[in-house]
């Protein structure tokens, strides 16, 4: 029993938030809830890195046979850095949010997802897991709806469109899962699926639920118009932890692992490869920071799906593959949750110490970019050891353009840092928070996002190599000098327009494309299809229809005038008394004759 009592203290403090969130529901207890709510993942991160549990529980009662707990290494390091990372965030809101009337509403969301993301983790069965990633997800709505702006309830209508969509591919694939395998827990419904008939189908259905948390190229249209209207604490952990949940999806039910899967990596390097370069290139035409952070995260989770790629193509080799792609995921996490942070904490400050924010701020953007002795070099160059593994044709391209990402990503980044140098303007009526509770958390997220990736690595990997560094500068060095040239260029250039308003690698002020890229052109043949049909059947049917009467009229009156005598006799007879009388006539016949 008392091996129970750390997986038992686990599971309560993972239903921590969402009893919170209960508890703001209740005016006599939402003072205490508002109170606490930041808080509330920081019990998780605590017992995770001090005492975390060696068992599961199960729950055979509940849904459909119920298992909960750290499984392996893989559940363990996603809980770490996921609650780590929604530990600051609570902090930075409670800051963020202090003044804000909606503050009640914005924490009821918050607690919701953050419950959501962190029971999927511990999840073992896919009933469960279900339940709590559909929590997180419809919580999140909330989240992106916060601000009730047009622009707010726009995004959150398409982010909840795309929810609908990923939630019933996903329960198609868990039901066909469940029936090909005749098991509910993860890990033999993995094994069971390379036999099932039905496989291919289960896999699509993955990539299509998974893949629109995961920003998949296609399915990404959501993230580029949450981000900017959502909060940014909430930016944060969507961007650092639930866009995660997807890959964690994928992890636990494709049969990574298992067997060889050639076409369907072939399929999942191809679009991880078209999001890395997609990403960047219309990221650096956006104008809003946390717009150009929305397309560096499509472009990072990227190259995270050409690895989960690699592993359905490379089975013997997936453990080493598993640990570059938690490792990736931890280090992306929290370097891209600093850079959100990093936003509202440069917004919330003045003259000297914005300068500083803005310098710190190139510590989690060189790590993205794969800067030397950063975690980026770290994961990259445990990625490029294990390209070995692919199918011959990767082998020799793949290096290379693992390195062009790395130049695209520091450009993207680059432009994110120039847009955010631009001065804040004297005339700004906007009300500041105090600024210390918001550089605290992003400082130590900072801190943690340098120091945890480098600990939690192999020790294979720990030392550095004058390959490792040149491999890693180069691309950033390539890339900072285009920033330079292009800064040089449009200073020169006689124009009106400041660079800031036309950017590095922004390519002129006439190009821009609009958040949500693909959807407008998906928007603009909808609704030219809508508006043809809504033609077609109010106008041109009816049209058509009055022409046909018209000349059935002229040949067949007989016709006609028959068909009218027999509405006129179906009026009478749905009279109630008719009808009535009929009946009974009927039942006594057929009493009669039986």
């Amino acid at each position: 029993m008392s091996e129970m009592i750390p997986i038992l203290s686990l599971v309560m403090l993972v239903l921590l938030p969402l009893l919170l969130s209960f508890a703001l529901m209740f005016r006599s207890t939402r003072a205490m809830a508002i109170h606490l709510a930041p808080w509330a993942a920081l019990p998780v991160f605590v017992q995770v890195v001090f005492a975390p549990p060696s068992d599961s529980l199960h729950l055979p009662w509940l849904l459909l046979d119920t298992t909960l707990g750290i499984g392996d290494d893989t559940s363990r390091l996603f809980l770490l850095f996921t609650s780590l990372l929604w530990s600051l965030a609570g902090v930075f809101a409670r800051s963020y949010m202090a003044k804000n009337p909606q503050r009640p509403s914005f924490y009821l969301y918050f607690l919701l997802a953050m419950c959501g993301n962190l029971g999927l983790i511990l999840a073992q069965d896919m009933a469960s897991f279900y339940v709590f990633f559909a929590l997180m997800s419809f919580a999140s709505y909330g989240l992106v709806a916060h601000e009730r702006t047009r622009e707010a309830m726009r995004a959150s209508s398409i982010y909840m469109i795309l929810v609908v969509i990923g939630e019933l591919a996903l329960f198609a694939a868990m039901v066909m899962a469940m029936v090909e395998t005749d098991a509910i827990d993860f890990e033999t419904v993995r094994a069971g699926l390379p036999q099932a008939a039905s496989l291919d189908q289960i896999i699509l259905l993955a990539l299509i639920g998974f893949g629109i948390k995961a920003g998949v190229l296609g399915l990404h249209m959501w993230l580029p118009l949450a981000h900017p209207v959502a909060p940014t604490p909430a930016s944060a952990v969507l961007s650092g932890a639930m866009i995660k949940a997807g890959l964690l999806g994928w992890l636990r039910l494709l049969p990574l692992g298992e067997t060889a899967l050639l076409q369907w990596g072939e399929v999942f390097m191809l679009l991880g490869l078209a999001a890395a370069f997609y990403g960047v290139v219309v990221g650096l035409t956006q104008r809003n920071p946390k717009t150009v952070l929305a397309y560096s995260s499509i472009s990072q989770m990227g190259i995270i799906t050409i690895a989960v790629g690699l592993g359905l193509s490379a089975p013997s080799a997936y453990p080493l593959i598993l640990t570059v792609i938690t490792l990736y995921a931890l280090h992306h996490g929290l370097n891209k949750g600093a850079l959100f942070l990093g936003v509202g904490v440069i917004a919330a400050c003045h003259g000297r110490l914005r300068q500083w924010v803005w310098w710190l701020l190139w510590l989690p953007a060189l790590a993205l970019a794969g800067a030397p002795l950063t975690s980026g070099m770290l994961v990259k160059t445990m990625f490029k050891a294990q390209i070995t593994n692919a199918p011959d044709h990767w082998i020799t391209l793949l290096p290379l353009l693992l390195s062009i990402s790395s130049i695209a990503t520091a450009l993207l980044l680059g432009r994110f840092l120039v847009l955010l140098a631009k001065p804040k303007s004297k005339h700004s009526t906007t009300e500041h928070v105090m600024p210390m509770g918001l550089i605290l958390p992003w400082a130590m997220l900072i801190i943690t996002a340098i120091a945890l990736p480098w600990w939690l690595a192999p020790s294979s990997f720990m030392t550095l190599s004058l390959t490792m560094i040149l491999s890693s500068l180069w691309p950033v060095l390539l890339a900072v000098a285009i920033i330079v040239v292009t800064l040089w260029i449009i200073k020169r250039r006689p124009s009106t327009a400041t660079p800031i308003d036309e950017g590095p690698m922004a390519f002129g002020k006439s190009l821009h494309i609009p958040p949500g890229d693909l959807l407008i052109p998906i928007s603009y043949v909808s609704t030219r299809l809508f508006n043809a049909s809504r033609y077609l059947c109010m106008t041109q049917l009816p049209r058509w229809r009055d022409i046909w009467l018209a000349k059935l009229k002229r040949p067949w009156p007989n016709i006609l005038l028959l068909l009218q005598r027999l509405d006129r006799i179906e009026t009478k007879l749905t009279r109630w008394h008719i009808g009535l009388l009929i009946f009974v006539l009927l039942s006594l016949v057929l009493v009669w004759f039986s």
